[in-house]
């Protein structure tokens, strides 16, 4: 039998996707049809039907004083989930309140390669709402790594509402990709390349902080703490006063 990694993650075991699937094909039947059809032993199918019924995958019903079971039509199952999705999301903010008012130690993720970078900046448009602000400091590789994608997010991220307030080397590249300020929710300011030149990409937003490399093989780093990141968003709003318009 195929094992299903979805029906793995609602937390049904091989066994279970046995029956589970027995009854579908069987529609209405006995448990003694069900233990034929999966190869499970009688007992242990009655256990797991019962357990599958608790959890919304079988019913049951009684006629002519026999006791059938039936499988739950698939799409149902995806209707009830979704609708615990949506029950814990009204519960979402109340449950943040009290995890962002933990005191915690700072945490600190890695990525690499590629889709390590494609997940940072995802982690970007999961937290933030329209009329956020991500503070960067922009490096010249940044504009040109996975270019496709990068166009993508922009539009995704105005599309949100969220907005970027950033810094960068001055270049002929640069001063293209600034032209589209308005139009792509864009602040930016330029610092001097000889004094302050940009080796790593930094985003600031909420209480995180992004630090990218993209030589000599893309690498980041993902800090979550109100600390670090009160810290960061001074830093940068000094080096934005006293960068050029």
């Amino acid at each position: 039998m195929q094992v299903l990694k979805s029906l793995q993650k609602l937390g049904l075991n091989i066994n279970e996707q046995s029956v589970y699937f027995a009854l579908l094909q069987l529609e209405k039947a006995t448990a003694n049809q069900i233990a034929y059809k999966s190869k499970i032993k009688r007992p242990t199918t009655y256990d797991i039907l019962y357990r599958l019924r608790d959890e919304g995958f079988v019913a049951e019903t009684i006629e002519n004083g026999k006791r059938y079971f039936i499988a739950d039509n698939p799409k149902k199952i995806l209707d009830r989930i979704e609708e615990q999705k949506s029950s814990f999301r009204g519960d979402l903010p109340y449950l943040l309140s009290i995890y962002n008012t933990n005191d915690k130690k700072p945490t600190v993720s890695y990525f690499e390669g590629e889709e390590g970078i494609k997940r940072l900046y995802e982690d970007t448009l999961d937290t933030l709402e329209k009329d956020d602000e991500i503070l960067a400091y922009v490096t010249k590789e940044t504009m040109n790594f996975i270019p496709t994608y990068s166009k993508n997010y922009v539009k995704r991220r105005v599309k949100k509402g969220v907005k970027i307030k950033g810094l960068y080397n001055s270049s002929v590249e640069v001063s293209k990709h600034l032209k589209r300020n308005k139009s792509e929710l864009r602040e930016s300011r330029i610092i001097d390349e000889e004094l302050f030149p940009l080796e790593n990409e930094i985003n600031i937003y909420a209480n995180k902080i992004i630090m990218i490399t993209y030589k000599p093989e893309p690498f980041g780093v993902l800090i979550e703490s109100n600390e670090v990141a009160k810290t960061q968003r001074t830093i940068f709003e000094l080096a934005w006063r006293g960068a050029n318009n």
